[in-house]
């Protein structure tokens, strides 16, 4: 009787351990129930928020644009005239398990100055999106 019951309880432990939204060829692996998002302020240099506008997010390995995917799938405005959204853990099958160098370019609404960023973002595999490496704000002259 006691083997049964072992039996059940691991088969129970192991099949949590397994998200069905995990992409194929993935190890199986227990993860959070957390959202995961990406964003980016812009600021003046004095460190003041400021609008962005005509911004592009652009995916160097892939050169894919990137839109950020909301819980619901669909697209996220920006949260703020100075808080951009990158990307999501709905985007995380777009990047690679290691992580892609990503190109943000925007324009300050006031002084029409254009700025670029470079950010390294993983997803692939990984239980959610991770900003690898990048900015927390563009400054705008």
């Amino acid at each position: 009787m006691y083997k049964y019951i072992i039996f059940f309880m691991v088969a129970a432990v192991l099949s949590g351990c397994k998200k069905h939204n995990q992409q194929a060829g993935c190890p199986s692996q227990a993860c959070t129930q957390e959202f995961a998002s990406i964003t980016v302020h812009f600021v003046t240099k004095d460190g003041l928020p400021t609008p962005g506008k005509n911004v592009t997010v652009i995916n160097l390995r892939t050169h894919e644009a990137i839109i950020a995917k909301g819980n619901g799938g669909a697209v996220v405005p920006s949260i703020g005239p100075n808080l951009f959204t990158i990307a999501t853990d709905n985007n995380k099958s777009e990047f690679s398990t290691e992580g892609d160098d990503v190109e943000l370019t925007a324009t300050d609404v006031v002084t029409n100055i254009t700025k670029t960023a470079t950010f390294k973002i993983s997803g692939g595999c990984n239980c959610h999106i991770s900003k690898v490496s990048g900015p927390d704000k563009i400054v705008f002259n």
